[in-house]
């Protein structure tokens, strides 16, 4: 009974640290992806230090990930800002992880019911596999993939390994239409076609994959 209120008590402090970290930033900033925008042009060479630390905390709110790489794109260009929103991607998905592992399973489990067995058993099974496909569908949000593997049996090499492969699409879809927007007719009309590209690409996969390795999808 004592280990299950510290769980509970643990699980309560973390959430309201991770809602009050996130909402703080989304409420300064206006709640819009502009003002996201603005701040980050209006610190200048300290642009790409803030991007990554906007990225972070927002993403535990969560805002979408993809919103932020087109904000990469339209600041710093197509190659700096794959590099930089693949990079803070993966930084946010670790610290996401992280704070997941912390609550401890057996207070996530009281919120999550018998699925999380489920679902730490497809994890450990197929590991790096599991994490691609769950980055690939696009109707599982960022934030939720990376608490999701936190209070799984998944192993954090697998993790970082799957969340590496399976976020290129979408990290180099959504920044080359943000770094499009303030270029010529034909830039943008080829960076949506690889974008949508890389989105039907990316759902076609993920359900070959899922079919490949026996996951639910």
């Amino acid at each position: 009974m004592t280990s299950r209120r510290a769980a509970r008590l643990r699980l309560l402090g973390l959430a309201l640290a991770v809602l009050i970290a996130g909402g703080l930033v989304w409420l300064v900033l206006g709640g819009e992806i502009d003002a996201v925008q603005s701040a980050i042009a209006r610190a200048g060479a300290w642009g790409p230090v803030v991007y990554v630390g906007l990225h972070v905390l927002l993403t535990l709110v969560p805002v979408p990930k993809n919103l932020l790489a087109g904000v990469a794109g339209a600041l710093f260009g197509l190659t700096t800002g794959i590099a930089l929103s693949f990079g803070a991607s993966m930084l946010s998905a670790v610290v996401g992880f992280a704070i997941a592992r912390a609550l401890g399973r057996e207070a996530v489990a009281e919120l999550t019911g018998p699925r999380l067995d489920r679902a730490e058993d497809v994890l450990r099974r197929q590991g790096v596999a599991a994490v691609v496909v769950a980055r690939l569908t696009p109707v599982l949000p960022f934030t939720v993939v990376n608490y999701g593997a936190g209070v799984s049996a998944v192993s954090l090499r697998d993790y970082v390994v799957g969340t590496a492969i399976g976020i290129v699409p979408g990290t180099v879809g959504y920044t080359a239409l943000g770094a499009s927007a303030s270029g010529a007719a034909w830039i943008a009309l080829v960076s949506f076609a690889v974008g949508a590209v890389l989105l039907v690409g990316s759902i076609v996969l993920a359900r070959r994959m899922s079919r490949r390795y026996g996951m639910p999808g």
